[in-house]
């Protein structure tokens, strides 16, 4: 969401960080509503919910405390970390952002953003000019790598890699690599809710499911054909190398730098 506020003034951080820390506190107490359970008369799903709502007790708490130390705090920071996310420091103690709901981020995001240049400048040219753009999400950030010893290839700074066998068309191929990583993203968020939840993911076991036909595709979790729902068309449209994936998005899960080719030059299409 944010590319940082380090140069904002302490008030704004402050105010950013409350908005944030509210917001989530707000986000996490809807997951325990009673009603949720309602219209949930397989009694599986009724157990993966209870589940869900055990492991969203420990992460609320988290985040109360977080909420009283903010009004105390003599410092507080908001920055991403290398792997884009949200860390807000308060007075060095990091809380790390994690929606409940990866669908319901990119909403809850925008309505923070509005709510906090609602109360700031971030249009303006002053000592607030450069708000707005530490607002604005960072994208997907990578460079083209030439080596007479492997293809070309285009990679991000977290280690994902798509490699070539020419430059010819090098913005489409650019694009489409583009939006395999974003896919990644999106799906490394997915399994993190769901391993929140309960679910069990077997790493090399990750797979795609045949074409479900319009909406989020099915990622397969485990030998038993579990699987997660996520809008990730890239990865469905290209020939993406899951053992390759499965083992960055493991990495990433840990917190572990990992380096793969998730789109070899042998299975271009």
């Amino acid at each position: 969401m944010i590319a940082g506020l380090g140069a904002a003034p302490a008030a704004a951080r402050f105010d950013f960080a409350q908005l944030l820390i509210d917001a989530l506190v707000t986000a996490y107490e809807s997951e325990l509503d009673p009603s949720a359970f309602e219209g949930r008369r397989d009694a599986a799903d009724r157990r993966k919910l209870a589940r869900w709502q055990q492991a969203t007790l420990p992460l609320l708490a988290e985040l109360r405390v977080a909420q009283a130390a903010l009004y105390v705090a003599s410092h507080v920071e908001v920055r991403t970390d290398r792997h884009n996310q949200i860390l807000v420091l308060i007075d060095g103690r990091p809380l790390w952002v994690a929606w409940p709901r990866i669908t319901a981020q990119p909403r809850l995001e925008r309505e923070l953003a509005a709510e906090f240049c609602r109360r700031h400048d971030c249009a303006g040219d002053g000592e607030d000019g450069s708000m707005r753009a530490a607002l604005e999400p960072a994208g997907v950030q990578g460079h083209w790598a030439l080596s007479q010893r492997h293809p070309p290839a285009w990679q991000t700074a977290d280690g994902l890699r798509c490699e070539f066998a020419d430059l010819a068309d090098r913005g489409a191929k650019e694009a489409t690599c583009r939006a395999i990583v974003a896919d990644l993203h999106a799906l490394a968020a997915v399994l993190r809710e769901a391993s929140r939840g309960g679910e069990r993911v077997q790493w090399e076991r990750l797979s795609l499911q045949a074409d479900t036909g319009a909406g989020p595709q099915r990622v397969t979790v485990n030998e038993r054909g579990d699987y997660v729902q996520a809008a990730v068309p890239a990865l469905a449209a290209n020939p993406v190398d899951w053992n390759a994936a499965g083992r960055w998005l493991q990495a990433r899960a840990q917190g572990r730098p990992m380096t793969a080719t998730v789109l070899p030059a042998t299975r271009r299409r």
